[in-house]
């Protein structure tokens, strides 16, 4: 009695898929049974067989056992599926069926009207409405004329006359299905490439194929950056690091998808560290103050530290009282931490090595202010410098603010050229070297012996 049930069973399903006419623009679900040259084929139920261009998958590749949802574009030498309705084949019928099946068609664009965009399917008119072409507004629809393309079928009024169609709607179907592909391989630390959607004053946003990742300000370029279109536009393809993945807080369910271009390019201070340029000078511009020093970058991504006391020669209680962000300075590599990348610069002297001064060398300075203990003077190179008191030649308790206006001019002696610390001159030391040269003169002159005596000395002995 139970094979008898199922055998009657069998018959009945045989007989129900038998019977059952399938008609073109019918949503049907088929299963792969054989993959051919230029066709694979399909099962649908039990009893009915239908075929498929391999054209017609586009890039899909199908292996048997594989199960997809197309829908019928033909009855005439069996049973041809497609995933498209072609425009050759449309009607009023079949446009019904498709926007309910959710079927994409084809349609030519034929003109452009204040709205939106002209489309023939078939020999059906339709439309699409200006914000449906795209995703992104699509700021100029008359170059899509002539263009054929896939739409969904909105809305069908008239009876097929007046057709709605939405080719946005396509493409956010067709970005989801990629971006759920995607999040399943993504992974932080994966290189990949994606496209500029959009730019804001913090940062850029990249599809990264059905998925939008973001690029903050600060990870465009090693080099700093105030606008983002400064370095990309919309539309241009880039390569990104992905930096992280976390759960959006604002869009529970949502991902975001932190980004990074800078980490792709080679980073110049690797290459300025391997030139090992300590001592030389370079023009920098003030990027950063801090307490303890300015940072400045002498090159493209290229930042060192100034500290608080390599600012000036003065003592310096913050920064800001010597540079402002944005200041051109020149400064002097110090010292490079080859393995903490840090690169120490001063500002003090750092324009006196095109007219280094040498110990013993005698040069004129200009008084820039006195001070207690001796007078500041600025060297030839602008550099500055420092007459001690005791080298002014002045007697003891002398009002050197006085003795020394600003501005004035006094030929001194190096003592020490400088080093590490500014130049220490002497007027007191030039002026005995020049009497001994008078003295020395005088003598050669004169024929007299060759004395240590001063110039008063001499003096007192002519009678003068």
């Amino acid at each position: 009695m139970s094979d008898d049930n199922d055998f009657a069973a069998l018959l009945e399903e045989y007989d129900a898929g038998k019977q059952k006419r399938l008609q073109v623009g019918d949503r049907v679900s088929a299963k792969v049974i054989h993959v051919g040259k230029e066709n694979v084929f399909f099962a649908l139920g039990h009893a009915q067989e239908a075929h498929m261009p391999r054209a017609a998958l586009g890039e899909r590749n199908l292996a048997i056992g594989d199960s997809i949802d197309a829908m019928v574009i033909s009855t005439r030498d069996g049973i041809e599926l497609g995933l498209k309705l072609g425009r050759d084949r449309m009607n009023g019928e079949m446009l019904e069926q498709a926007r309910a099946a959710g079927m994409p068609i084809e349609g030519t664009v034929t003109g452009v009207n204040k709205g939106g965009i002209e489309v023939t399917v078939g020999g059906a008119r339709a439309f699409c409405p200006l914000g449906q072409i795209d995703i992104n507004f699509s700021d100029d629809p008359q170059t899509l004329v002539g263009k054929t393309m896939q739409f969904l079928v909105r809305e069908i009024r008239e009876g097929g006359r007046n057709v709605v169609l939405s080719r946005r709607a396509l493409m956010e179907a067709e970005r989801r299905a990629k971006g759920d592909e995607l999040r399943k391989s993504l992974a932080v630390g994966q290189r990949i490439k994606g496209t500029v959607s959009r730019i804001t004053d913090f940062g850029v946003f990249v599809d990264l194929g059905g998925v939008d990742g973001m690029i903050p300000l600060a990870s465009l370029s090693h080099t700093r950056i105030k606008d983002a279109h400064d370095v990309v536009k919309e539309g241009d393809a880039v390569e990104v690091d992905v930096m992280r993945i976390e759960e959006d807080p604002k869009r529970p369910g949502q991902q975001r998808i932190g980004l990074s271009m800078k980490s792709t390019q080679a980073d110049p201070v690797d290459g300025f560290v391997a030139r090992k340029p300590v001592g030389q000078t370079f023009n920098g511009k003030v990027v950063k103050l801090e307490t303890f020093g300015a940072f400045v970058e002498i090159e493209p991504g290229v930042q060192g530290l100034a500290h608080v006391s390599e600012l000036s020669h003065k003592r310096v209680r913050v920064p800001g009282d010597v540079v402002g962000v944005g200041d051109d300075v020149q400064v002097r590599v110090l010292s490079i931490d080859e393995a903490k990348r840090r690169i120490a610069l001063t500002m003090k002297d750092a324009g006196a090595t095109s007219e280094k001064v040498t110990s013993g060398q005698t040069i004129e300075v200009t008084v820039a202010s006195a001070e207690r203990g001796g007078v500041v003077v600025t060297m030839p190179s602008g550099a500055e410098g420092f007459l001690p008191a005791a080298e002014t030649g002045t007697p003891p308790g002398t009002e050197l603010a006085r003795a020394f206006p600003p501005g004035s001019k006094v030929t001194v002696r190096v003592m020490d050229a400088g080093g590490k610390g500014r130049p220490r001159v002497s007027k007191r030391s030039h002026d005995e070297a020049e009497e001994r040269g008078m003295v020395d003169a005088y003598n050669r002159s004169s024929g007299a012996p060759r004395s240590l005596g001063t110039l008063g000395d001499l003096l007192k002995k002519s009678g003068r």
